[in-house]
């Protein structure tokens, strides 16, 4: 009897110490994603040459901080986090993941699944312009992006780029000629900063921000030249959060912040420092020569 209730008891601790193995497992292996480092395939050749449609790349959490959400609510778009600190904070030229920021209503709003992959043109409190197709930053004298990529779109006349792909995030580009190789001084919006709104263009360009941290409509009154915020006067504005101006190496074919302006630093994941393996996207090849292939040295 003392024989068989012995071999239950080694049985039972067997079976205990597996499950603790697997929960541990798991644990780890979820909180390594969440915290520490994450895995994401790139869709697109918006990133290209640098990333290629196929490129599995790592997204480092612990650069910028690791995002924590503090609630699953995410209806509405809304998005409640907090971050852990990081080792620093975003440099020119980093790639980063961060979640696309304008939902199906044309705002600002939360999309769990939904990432974009660009690299940082300028930073929260930067004036960024586009001359001749290159970005030129307030703060930062050094090269942004692929000169040859840009150099490729000014060199391309604006008969053969689609209209709505000369669009930028001034909406009326038609009246004020304005197109993605000639953009005018945009400031980036920075946590605490003031800006005069005594321009249609800022309301414009800033609508999306202000509506999103305030929840409340802007418009512009023509006829008496001021912004409105729910239909009172908005004569200065007080930014709430620190935003970002991100572009893809592909000059011409990218989607980024020259079409729908700023990312919240809410919606930063991480930033990407190597790619771990890639496969072609039609034929499933693994392309070798990129395994590993070192993306920190940007700047």
């Amino acid at each position: 009897m003392k024989a068989a209730w012995g071999v239950a008891y080694k049985v039972a601790c067997g079976v205990c110490l597996v499950w603790l193995a697997v929960v541990l497992g798991v644990a780890v292996h979820y909180g390594w994603r969440a915290l520490v480092a994450d895995t994401f395939v790139i869709p697109s050749d918006s990133m290209s040459p640098t990333l290629l449609p196929g490129d599995k790349v790592r997204v480092d959490k612990t650069v910028f901080g690791a995002r924590l959400y503090t609630s699953l609510d995410f209806t509405e778009g809304r998005m409640e986090s907090i971050r852990t600190r990081g080792c620093r904070g975003l440099r020119y030229n980093d790639i980063v993941v961060f979640n696309y920021p304008v939902n199906d209503k044309g705002r600002i709003g939360f999309k769990m699944n939904y990432v974009y992959v660009k690299r940082v043109a300028a930073l929260p409190g930067d004036t960024i312009s586009f001359v001749h197709s290159r970005p030129v930053n307030s703060h930062y004298e050094g090269v942004l992006g692929l000169p040859e990529a840009q150099q490729r779109l000014e060199e391309t006349p604006d008969s053969l780029i689609p209209w709505y792909a000369m669009r930028n995030i001034l909406v009326e580009t038609a009246v004020l000629g304005y197109t993605i190789k000639d953009i005018p001084p945009v400031y980036v919006p920075r946590q605490g900063d003031i800006l005069r709104m005594d321009d249609w263009r800022k309301a414009e360009i800033y609508r999306r921000a202000i509506e999103w941290e305030t929840g409340r409509a802007l418009a512009w009154d023509g006829a008496r030249g001021q912004c409105l915020s729910d239909g009172r006067p908005l004569p200065y504005y007080r930014f709430r959060k620190n935003y970002y101006f991100v572009c893809g190496d592909m000059a011409y074919g990218s989607k980024d912040s020259r079409y729908w302006g700023f990312v919240p630093e809410e919606y930063i994941v991480g930033v990407v420092d190597r790619v771990v393996e890639s496969h072609h996207p039609l034929t499933g090849r693994e392309r070798r020569e990129r395994r590993g292939l070192n993306l920190t040295n940007n700047e």
